[in-house]
Order: structure tokens, then C-alpha cells, then sequence
């Protein structure tokens, strides 16, 4: 089953208690006060923050439209004449919306929700969620609930309206509410059942839990209430903002990477078009060459084919040039005092210019040659110079099958 932290702040960020809760709302290891240790607490689990709603003012405003974004835009406009202060020092966060496009608000300053984050983010802590208190009590039919602590009260009328007040008020705020008909029917009473609520009727909650935080985690899982972390202060726009710097090389890079696949998709047609043309000619030239050729498959590998079958019948061997050269040059290097002057490939046949030592190197060069049985080598010519150089012509070719 997961788990949450339910942590409670005071107004001024100080850590009030807090606990590990179940889905269901119940304490696993019962209600701790002062300081917690994050990795352990939190490491795994949703954090839920409780704020006091003193510090939050709950009301409702009629919006047209459903775009959450937009209504939060004109929400504080809507709330304008309402408020004390100026709307741009204030937060404002939405509900669910009601009949008649009719949005519950919560409104709150912007000094205290940075005070309570930083708070947060200085005890190693990320909230999930951030609500009143006063959202946070048990709710049952139309009864309202009412948790004394102390000399402080919570009272939460409806899913999205709570306050509270000073407990030494209330006998007269209940009245001043049944003059107007304002009062509810009954009021279901957590924590101190000595209390004097006046001549509303009192309901003492079911035996349970009796410390407030414990009490408060029990209602927030039962019932929705208004998440203080909207607009600029959601998870959502936390990573716009930490994501905001680097769009426009994102931007860059994401044009250079279609500007790369554009060009190279043209790359890839021009080819593709060049290479449909080669086979084309190729074909052509394959067909005019061997007029005689009925079934043309690949005309590149069966011209090569065609050839070597023309070099055999032609006595070469199959030896090339690069065969020739490959093997003439093996022998050469294996045989000292022989200089290669130049050399020549014509019809099969390899003609070598070089100087040897004396003749009998040049014997033993002709005889080198001819020993692999693949090769023939033929004396041209042999000239004698000065220092009993010999300077020759050779000829190489391939053994005649």
C-alpha cells in the first residue's frame, strides 16, 4: 500500500509534527513533533504539507470556460475588488468546478508560499501537495466539523470552505450565524468535547485518533480539497522554469537535426536516381557489347563474367595487371641487385625495364619468375655497360591454359 509524509507547517515555516500515513488515511508509527530526517522520511513517499489556513483565504468566483489556464488567469481579476491587497502579490489556486461555471479559490501570499517552499526545500523536502488545514478534517453528510486544539479552531463547512478562528469566538460567531440562518444543523466536534460552541447542536466524533494531526491525515484522505501548488508554483512549471534557459539550443538543435536529415534524404534520392541510371547505361552497354545476351539479371557481375571468359580463351590465364605486378614484384624483392627502371601492361603481357648486377642476376631473376609455374618471363634485351651493368627488357605474361 503506499505511503505519504503528511508534514504540518506553522506560518512562520517552522515544522509543527508530522507523520508516515497509509492510503487510508492511518498513522503508521503514530504522530512525531520537531524535526525529521528527510532521507528516511520521504525517501520513496509523497509528501502532503498542511499550512494554516489563517494564511489562506477561501472564497469562490464565477469564471466562464473550463481551460484550468485561463481561468487561473482571470480568476484574480474576477476577485479583484474582493481582496486587500494587490493581486499580484497574491497566489491563487482553483478546485474542481462547480455548477454555473462556479469555481471554489484559494488565495494565499506569494511571501508566505515562498517562505513555506523554502522551508521545505531547506529540511531536504520536495511537496506533492500543499492545502490548508482546514480542508484537511473529516467530513460526514451535512454536518460541519469542527477540531479544537487549544485556543485555535478549524471548521470546515464543505469540501472546499474552512477557516479558522480563535476557540473563545466561537459561542458568538455561531450565533451571529443562526440570526442569519447561516448556521448548520449540527456541528461533528474532534479534540476538546469541553468546548462551548453555543446553541449549535454537537455531535462528538467517533472514538479514534485524538491528535490533530492524526485526525486532519484521516479526513485528507477521505475527501478532495484545493492544491495550493498551481500556476507558477506546480511541479509543471517548476521544470518550464529550470527547462526555459535551454529552448532556444534546443530549438537550434532540433533545426539542425531536420536541416541533416533533409539534406541527407536529398543526398539519398540524388544517389539513388545516379545509381538507377548507372545500371541503366550499364545494361545498355552490356547489351550493345554482347548483343547475343538473352536474360540480363545483374549486367555488371555477368560482363565481368563475359571477360574473364574471352582473357581464358584468349590464353591469359585469368592473370591481370594486378596479378602480374602482385607476383613479378614478390620475386623481385626476394632478388638482390636487380633495379627496376620502369614498366609497362599491355594485352596480358608486363614489361619490365631494369638494371641488374651482371647477367647472372639476370638469369637468375628469368629463372625465379618461371618457378611458380603460373608466369613465363622472356630476355628482350641485355645491354652490358660500364661496371659490368647489365641493362635489360623483360617481358612477363600468364601461362596459357
Amino acid at each position: 500500500m503506499a505511503e505519504s509524509l503528511l508534514v504540518r507547517l506553522e506560518s512562520n515555516g517552522a515544522l509543527r509534527d508530522w507523520a508516515v500515513v497509509d492510503e487510508a488515511g492511518r498513522c503508521v508509527d503514530g504522530v512525531h513533533e520537531g524535526e525529521l530526517a528527510p532521507g528516511a522520511a520521504a525517501a520513496g513517499r509523497r509528501v502532503v504539507v498542511l499550512v494554516p489556513a489563517e494564511d489562506v483565504h477561501l472564497c469562490r468566483a464565477t469564471v466562464p470556460g473550463r481551460s484550468r489556464q485561463r481561468v487561473l488567469r482571470a480568476i484574480p481579476y474576477a476577485l479583484e475588488e474582493q481582496l486587500a491587497d494587490d493581486v499580484e502579490s497574491l497566489h491563487f489556486a482553483i478546485g474542481a468546478v462547480q455548477e454555473d461555471n462556479d469555481y471554489p479559490v484559494a488565495v494565499v501570499a506569494r511571501a508566505r508560499m515562498n517562505g513555506w517552499l523554502e522551508s521545505l526545500q531547506d529540511r531536504g523536502l520536495a511537496p506533492d501537495c500543499m492545502l490548508p488545514d482546514a480542508l484537511a478534517l473529516p467530513l460526514e453528510g451535512d454536518s460541519w466539523s469542527l477540531l479544537v486544539e487549544g485556543g485555535r479552531a478549524l471548521v470546515r463547512r464543505s469540501t472546499y470552505s474552512g477557516f479558522a478562528i480563535d476557540t473563545d469566538t466561537l459561542p458568538v460567531w455561531f450565533e451571529l450565524l443562526a440570526g442569519k440562518e447561516g448556521a448548520p444543523p449540527r456541528v461533528r466536534l474532534f479534540g476538546d468535547t469541553g468546548v462551548d460552541v453555543g446553541i449549535v447542536e454537537v455531535e462528538p466524533a467517533s472514538a479514534g485518533d485524538t491528535q490533530p494531526l492524526a485526525i486532519l491525515a484521516r479526513g485528507r484522505a477521505q475527501t478532495g480539497a484545493i492544491d495550493l501548488l498551481q500556476g507558477g508554483y506546480s511541479r509543471r512549471e517548476e521544470l518550464g522554469r529550470l527547462l526555459r534557459p535551454w529552448r532556444a539550443t534546443a530549438a537550434l538543435l532540433a533545426a539542425g537535426l531536420i536541416l541533416t536529415a533533409v539534406s541527407t534524404g536529398i543526398d539519398y534520392y540524388r544517389l539513388s536516381r545516379q545509381q538507377e541510371e548507372l545500371t541503366v547505361r550499364i545494361e545498355q552497354l552490356y547489351r550493345q557489347t554482347f548483343p547475343d545476351a538473352k536474360r540480363v539479371v545483374n549486367a555488371r557481375a555477368q560482363m565481368e563474367q563475359r571477360l574473364k571468359a574471352l582473357q581464358r580463351r584468349a590464353g591469359q590465364a585469368g592473370t591481370d595487371f594486378i596479378g602480374l605486378l602482385g607476383e613479378t614484384a614478390s620475386v623481385l624483392h626476394q632478388t638482390r641487385g636487380v633495379r627496376i627502371q620502369g614498366a609497362s601492361y599491355r594485352d596480358g603481357r608486363l614489361d619490365l625495364e631494369l638494371t641488374a648486377d651482371n647477367l647472372q642476376v639476370l638469369d637468375q631473376l628469368k629463372q625465379k619468375l618461371a618457378a611458380s609455374g603460373r608466369l613465363t618471363a622472356e630476355i628482350q634485351s641485355a645491354t652490358t655497360e660500364a661496371g659490368q651493368k647489365v641493362k635489360s627488357r623483360i617481358r612477363v605474361q600468364g601461362v596459357n591454359s
